[in-house]
């Protein structure tokens, strides 16, 4: 696939986001070429366009497809696979959000209530107070991501507008 550079621009800072997503730098490159395709792509299509050797291709599109953010199709007469990405944003977001939610605030939210049990067994009100302040933000933080994915991707743009709308008015 022949790139134009504004195309290109666009996939290496989509790499640069993907990793503070949590997304590795290849992976985020390999979503954010599929992303603009107007066409599915096979990894051998991919690897030349990015300049990625076939094994880093294999690994990238593996585990966008465990994120759910790329699909793997199959041709009739052909054996090689080629991959799309979902292309809605409000569902791609969604499932980075459940994803960074399971790799990062559920074990932050768990940990926080080991401490805090910990400093109440002790007898120790300030670290405890301090402890349930961080515990109230992350669970109200957790309940927010889980309100989030479960509803229609629809829903969560017009509550994200609706949210912004709400700051704004607040000033």
């Amino acid at each position: 696939m022949n790139l134009k550079d504004y195309q290109t621009d666009f996939i290496e800072r989509w790499g640069e986001m993907g990793q503070r997503w949590g997304i590795g730098r290849s992976e985020a490159l390999v979503h954010g070429l599929l992303y603009l395709a107007p066409h599915p792509l096979s990894a051998e299509e991919i690897g030349e366009t990015l300049v990625m050797a076939r094994s880093n291709v294999s690994t990238s599109v593996k585990e966008l497809e465990r994120w759910g953010l790329v699909y793997k199709e199959s041709r009739r007469g052909e054996r090689k696979g080629y991959y799309r990405a979902e292309t809605d944003v409000w569902t791609m977001a969604q499932r980075v959000i459940a994803e960074r939610k399971k790799r990062e605030a559920d074990g932050a939210l768990r940990s926080v209530e080991v401490c805090l049990q910990a400093a109440r067994d002790h007898g120790d009100p300030h670290t405890a107070s301090r402890m349930e302040a961080m515990h109230g933000i992350l669970s109200d933080a957790c309940r927010c991501a889980d309100l989030a994915l479960g509803c229609r991707p629809g829903l969560l743009k017009r509550a994200v507008q609706a949210a912004g709308s709400f700051f704004h008015w607040l000033g």
